[in-house]
């Protein structure tokens, strides 16, 4: 069967990153229908004169939801609120927990370490304006896909004493792209090798960064007392052997982890939820490892 998005067409008169912009922004009708939430509301996380939009996903009127921060993927260069607004109404409703959708800064215009500056001061923000948002500042859970996995294993990292669980889905780790599973997938489907290669030099501009644990998560060592952590791959992915690779690190340092494998899928089908039956087997994982974890700290 090929994939849904072997028909997508982007306008060919933009930049690299902006084609790949475009592209993503294609994957929204793959998603299906977009639900009603309860309510939805812009708010700004501010800090000095540095702001970063939030979107607030609120299933119900409950004064102390739970709550998943989230962070989008897109190769740290693509992606936005909209790229993944279905998929996140369809978890708010499923999980009745508040979920807060982070616009960070993308690279090349903003490369590292400005778009995770941005999902810190969103965390931040969040824990100091709980009140504000009806959320319980002790049931925090940190997401992401994909890229937005990378970050939301630095930003668990640093915030490891106010998380209660953390859920990476086909997280980027690891900048080598030299793994037995890239090379099987070095040409798809979806990603490949020369964008992995683009999208990493990018968000990389210093050669100093390369080696940096917040930009790369596989080189971190302090991993200690981190919350339990749910870690899904996909089998057609060529960011498969590094997500195992970060499972195994972090159950080597005492994590409680589960990873799960979705056979038959290919990176990117939490928001192919109108094709693909298996993001909504992954929706509802991610809802009972989170019930299951997300406890007061």
């Amino acid at each position: 069967m090929p994939w849904p998005t072997q028909n997508i067409e982007v306008p060919t008169d933009l930049n690299p990153w902006e084609t790949g912009r475009a592209f993503y922004e294609k994957f929204i009708p793959l998603a299906g229908e977009k639900e009603a939430v309860f309510q939805i509301e812009a708010q700004t996380a501010v800090k000095e004169d540095h702001s970063v939009p939030l979107r607030v996903y609120r299933p119900n009127d409950n004064d102390q939801s739970p709550v998943i921060i989230y962070f989008h993927g897109g190769w740290f260069n693509a992606g936005s609120l909209e790229t993944h607004d279905t998929p996140l109404r369809q978890l708010a409703n499923v999980a009745q927990a508040t979920i807060i959708s982070v616009d960070y800064r993308l690279a090349p215009e903003h490369p590292f370490p400005a778009g995770l500056n941005d999902c810190e001061l969103a965390v931040e923000w969040v824990i100091e304006n709980a009140s504000v948002l009806h959320i319980d500042p002790n049931r925090i859970t940190i997401a992401g896909d994909s890229a937005g996995g990378a970050l939301a294993a630095t930003v668990t990292r640093k915030f490891r004493k106010k998380v209660s669980a953390q859920l990476l889905i086909y997280p980027v780790t690891d900048n080598t792209l030299n793994t037995p599973s890239w090379i099987e997938f070095q040409n798809g489907p979806l990603l490949d090798l020369k964008g992995g290669i683009q999208a990493w030099d990018w968000y990389l501009q210093k050669t100093d960064d390369r080696n940096n644990p917040d930009a790369i998560p596989l080189l971190a060592d302090d991993l200690e007392e981190l919350p339990p952590t749910f870690i899904a791959i996909a089998e057609y992915d060529p960011l498969k052997d590094e997500a195992i690779q970060y499972a195994e690190k972090l159950k080597a340092k005492g994590v409680s982890i589960e990873l799960k494998l979705y056979e038959g899928t290919t990176h990117g089908f939490f928001q192919m939820g109108g094709f693909i039956k298996d993001a909504k087997t992954l929706m509802q994982d991610l809802i009972d490892f989170t019930n299951r974890n997300s406890t007061s700290k």
